[in-house]
């Protein structure tokens, strides 16, 4: 029996170490994965960033603006809060002011969301689901386009990632420092984008849906997170004071649109254009988890997704809506469409969604690098970002000749490309006053022409048409038009006037 005895502790004690060895085994291979996630995130950033160099694609008028407002830091800008502008601020002693540089921050803040992706769902159901989100954050159709471009998307987006692990931190009894990282990455992101205020609204659904969310708000250290994080739009709710509330007003506008109107094709517009951004694998996974959401966690990540989708869907079929307007559910849609499909085995499916977002990077960064040459159906899709400094060349030679004092412009596209291209010249560009002086754009908000301008003017104008420009200035003539290529059968026109001087407080009437 002794040596029974005996015989039994060895087996039980080598049962043991065969556990003990298969724990470490697994959390070798966890940490694997853990590393390669890593190391794909480190070489696709490196990448991302190298082909920026590469591309031939110059910068989209937002891109322009946003450049310009860089220029000039300040807690609020005419159409968006300041973030994106800081951003470029920040990249320019770096690397320039080439299209490059003021893009670069995008793939960094993608990485960064990547990262933030899997530490949520890591906390949320372990390290493989993590891996596998983060990966589907990495590599999302949606992320392979916009690292590529920098938009008020790119780190409102991080900011949210971190925002929804700090809750997911809190949920699970976490302390101060996640509270803080909380109060932090919501203040950031209401100064990126208005839009990290359905964190709020989605805050108050997962209480509903998810008792340990109840019981963060029983925290004041939550609290008082959820609350210092708004103190962070101050500055930027008194700059709009100070500026007529030209960010809250534009934005106010664009959420209306035209008006309501049912727009059922606008609406179905709107929910795949949500397909084609997170993967249609992954958003698949969500709604099939949507079906019977038993887990709390399940809860917990359709409080912060479903409500946006459904909103902003609302939206599309009444008024109208982008489809980077529910930008923000992806994060919460990342982490619980790869748990979801990971709990039932379709790890293949997960996989082919990987593939499939390689393969949209793979193709942008080639059609990036050909944008002059590139054509889709006739037409030239780069055409809005091509040409741009061709026509600013044209238009310098055009002053220089008429000895213009400053150059006028009546669209914001042309007055922020041209105020980027011209970047090198000592020749201001300005804008028409906005429809009986209240702005339209920053343009007309900063740079108004005045009629105190001393000395003839360059105007920049979109149709054929003096007596349009005569109503707005002295003394105008027409120098015809010019003309640039954007690509395959594609041109740029814009028509050019020689004006005396503008007269004070007029704009010429829009072209037909």
């Amino acid at each position: 029996m002794a040596r029974h005895g005996r015989g039994a502790g060895a087996g039980a004690s080598a049962h043991s170490g065969a556990a003990r060895g298969a724990g470490r085994s697994g959390r070798l291979i966890r940490d694997r994965g853990t590393a390669v996630f890593l190391a794909t995130v480190a070489a696709l950033t490196a990448l991302r960033l190298a082909m920026l160099w590469t591309s031939t694609a110059g910068l989209h008028y937002d891109e322009a603006q946003y450049w310009v407002w860089a220029q000039d830091p300040a807690w609020g800008y005419f159409s968006k809060p300041p973030m994106v502008a800081w951003l470029i601020a920040l990249a320019e002693p770096v690397c320039g002011s080439g299209a490059a540089c003021v893009r670069s921050p995008a793939p960094l803040l993608w990485a960064g969301t990547a990262l933030a992706t899997f530490g949520v769902g890591a906390a949320l159901f372990g390290r493989r689901v993590g891996v596998w989100a983060g990966w589907a954050a990495l590599l999302a159709p949606g992320a392979a386009f916009s690292a590529r471009i920098l938009s008020t998307d790119v780190p409102l987006l991080l900011f949210w990632a971190l925002a929804l692990l700090a809750w997911v931190r809190l949920r699970a009894g976490g302390g101060v420092g996640w509270a803080t990282l909380l109060a932090g990455a919501l203040g950031l992101g209401l100064l990126s984008k208005y839009a990290m205020l359905y964190f709020y609204g989605c805050v108050a659904v997962a209480a509903v849906a998810d008792p340990a969310s109840r019981r963060v708000l029983t925290k004041r250290a939550a609290v008082a997170a959820l609350a210092v994080g708004l103190t962070a739009l101050i500055p930027n709710l008194l700059w709009n004071l100070e500026h007529g509330g030209a960010t809250v007003r534009h934005t106010a506008a664009n959420a209306s649109g035209a008006g309501l109107s049912l727009g059922l094709a606008d609406g179905v517009e709107f929910v795949a254009a949500q397909f084609a951004l997170a993967g249609p694998v992954i958003l698949t996974g969500l709604i099939l988890a949507a079906v019977r959401p038993r887990m709390a966690e399940t809860r917990l990540l359709l409080a912060f997704s479903l409500p946006i989708f459904l909103v902003v869907t609302g939206l599309a079929l009444l008024t109208r809506a982008h489809g980077n307007w529910a930008a923000t559910a992806l994060i919460a849609t990342f982490v619980l469409g790869a748990a979801h499909l990971l709990a039932r085995e379709r790890r293949g499916w997960l996989a082919g969604a990987l593939a499939l977002g390689a393969a949209a990077q793979a193709g942008l960064f080639l059609a990036d690098a050909n944008a002059a040459r590139l054509s889709i159906a006739g037409r030239a899709p780069y055409a809005v970002a091509l040409g741009w400094e061709a026509t600013a060349r044209a238009v310098a030679e055009t002053a220089r000749a008429q000895g213009a004092v400053a150059v006028v412009t009546e669209r914001r596209r042309d007055a922020a490309a041209l105020t980027y291209h011209l970047r090198g010249e000592t020749l201001p560009v300005l804008a028409w006053p906005g429809p009986g002086g209240v702005p339209d754009d920053h343009f007309q908000m900063s740079v108004p022409a005045t009629g105190r301008e001393a000395g003839p003017l360059l105007i920049v104008a979109g149709c054929a048409s003096p007596e349009r420009i005569a109503a707005a200035a002295e003394g105008v003539a027409s120098l015809g038009p010019r003309q640039v290529a954007t690509g395959p059968g594609e041109m740029r026109t814009v028509w050019l006037f020689r004006a005396d001087r503008a007269r004070p407080g007029l704009r010429p009437p829009d072209c037909p």
